[in-house]
């Protein structure tokens, strides 16, 4: 069974989102800024092959102190099915870093892409307004198969019932 891997990414710019990022769009891949937390540059185009939840947010997204923890337990629930990844676009690492601990992530692979006008998390988003937290599901080629913005009380049972639905649908 091929493995899912969602990556949440938020901040994307309008020139990016003008040109199609989106469902039915290849992800592109992360600029030269984009690390793990070991300090190891991250691509991508690394996870072809599985399937991936991708999150993007920062320490100064109130909605994403409700949305990491509960990808965190989604994580743990599609373990070896699906890859979870958290990308953090703080400027500042050890406020990243912080955040992070304070909500006691054990799953989530987190990336730290600081945010500016160049680096591909604000490929995502797009606008002069995006949405945060943005997640993109993406499947095993590398296309966007679901975006969903913000986050409510309840996304996590919507988000697990898409994630069936792809996963059974391989």
């Amino acid at each position: 069974m091929k493995r899912i891997v969602v990556i949440l990414l938020l901040a994307l710019s309008a020139t990016a989102w003008a040109d199609g990022v989106g469902e039915g769009k290849y992800a592109p891949d992360f600029d030269k800024k984009a690390t793990v937390a070991s300090g190891k540059k991250f691509k991508i185009k690394s996870l072809r092959g599985k399937w991936v939840v991708m999150t993007i947010g920062a320490s100064w997204c109130k909605p994403c102190r409700k949305e990491w923890p509960a990808w965190d337990k989604l994580a743990a629930q599609y373990k070896g099915k699906v890859t979870f990844i958290a990308v953090n676009i703080d400027n500042d690492h050890a406020k990243a870093t912080s955040f992070l601990k304070k909500l006691k992530i054990k799953n989530l692979k987190v990336v730290f892409s600081p945010q500016d006008k160049t680096n591909t998390a604000d490929a995502y988003l797009g606008g002069d307004d995006p949405k945060f937290p943005t997640t993109f599901v993406i499947n095993p080629s590398g296309v966007i198969k679901h975006v969903h913005q913000e986050y409510h009380d309840g996304d996590a049972d919507k988000l697990s019932a898409k994630l069936d639905d792809l996963l059974s649908a391989q």
